[in-house]
């Protein structure tokens, strides 16, 4: 039930994602992106490995999907790193603060706003390493930074609730694909 209802609101993202906010016409470039909202609740409540596959997925629906106007698996990588890392460092150090065992909406919306500006200092490398016409340094600095600040404020709406959700649905131990998680962290 847990994996199923984080597939289903994954995918829900995705499509918003790329159906309404990379549609709209902002003045400043870079909206808040769904998608590593979402990913980043997976990364918190599972393995690496788990983090890793769903990065993925999710990252490479984006480069699939209209208007992707980038190279086939560029933000599938990103993600996938992005979501391993994060879930690597959370497993290990129990990095987003958390009272009671719990996190705050402070340490999730900075979490995410972090993961976010990660997302976009990654893609942008690879952009230039590739030689997209599209990334200069100044626009890409303005765009990491607007997108993380949007992102970290949209994630009381959507990393939050799938927080969550993912730990109502646990059932007390945190079960993965991959076996039990500690029952002391996310």
């Amino acid at each position: 039930m847990r994996a199923t209802a984080t597939l289903f609101l994954v995918a829900v993202a995705i499509i918003v994602q790329t159906t309404v906010v990379n549609r709209l016409p902002l003045e400043w470039g870079a909206g808040p992106d769904l998608v590593i909202a979402m990913v980043v609740a997976v990364a918190l409540t599972t393995t690496p490995a788990a983090a890793a596959g769903c990065g993925f997925a999710a990252g490479l629906a984006v480069d699939v999907l209209p208007p992707a106007e980038h190279a086939l698996g560029r933000y599938a990588l990103v993600l996938c790193l992005a979501a391993y890392t994060l879930a690597l460092l959370h497993r290990n150090t129990g990095a987003v603060g958390a009272l009671g065992g719990r996190p705050s909406v402070w340490a999730v919306a900075g979490t995410t706003a972090v993961t976010a500006a990660g997302v976009g200092v990654g893609y942008a490398a690879i952009g230039l390493l590739m030689g997209d016409p599209r990334v200069s340094l100044i626009s890409a600095v303005v765009n990491i930074l607007v997108g993380a600040v949007l992102t970290g404020l949209i994630s009381p709406l959507a990393t939050f609730p799938l927080l969550r959700m993912r730990e109502a649905l646990s059932g007390g131990e945190h079960t993965t694909i991959q076996g039990l998680v500690s029952p002391g962290r996310w």
